[in-house]
């Protein structure tokens, strides 16, 4: 609510906040100084006189979308050395560490392993990705504490439940 009297000093308000503005104004102008002026005329009529010509750019253009840093130079193909053959068994046996088993069941006679929601039955095929690579494994076996699984002729066998590996567990006394 406004009270009553403050309807005069309203026009004093304004009249002073217009004056204001103009007075700061009359300061500064937008134009630079002649001789600054001049610069800009002269490297304006330069572009403008090329317009014509063709300009050759620098041969390899840099791409805007890629850092400096990260641009790949043509190199020479360097030979990788082959790397050795891994034991498939070994390498069955670290995979079958990832898989994330979470226990086992028997439904109408049949044992069934358990990852989290999914079921698979002796037979089931599971695919995995290790180290950038996917493989398939067949379960082989279900037993109330282990699992089996195959990949080829290789097998491993391993317990449904893994001990924490973590060397930051406190060991009690």
């Amino acid at each position: 609510m406004i009270p009553r009297h403050s309807h005069r000093w309203l026009p004093v308000v304004a009249a002073a906040l217009a004056g204001a503005a103009p007075a700061h104004a009359q300061g500064r102008s937008d134009l630079s100084p002649p001789p600054a002026r001049d610069k800009i005329v002269a490297e304006a009529e330069r572009v403008a006189a090329s317009r014509g010509t063709r300009t050759e750019l620098p041969s390899p253009l840099p791409n805007p979308f890629v850092a400096r840093s990260l641009e790949v130079e043509a190199a020479p193909v360097v030979e990788r050395p082959v790397q050795p053959t891994v034991n498939q068994a070994d390498l069955l046996a670290r995979i079958a560490t990832r898989i994330p088993a979470t226990g086992t069941v028997t439904l109408g006679g049949e044992p069934i392993l358990l990852l989290g929601q999914k079921r698979l039955k002796v037979g089931d095929t599971y695919t995995i990705s290790f180290e950038g690579q996917t493989y398939e494994l067949s379960i082989a076996a279900v037993t109330p504490t282990a699992f089996t699984v195959q990949r080829g002729e290789n097998l491993h066998t391993r317990p449904v439940h893994q001990p924490a590996t973590s060397t930051n567990t406190p060991q009690r006394p």
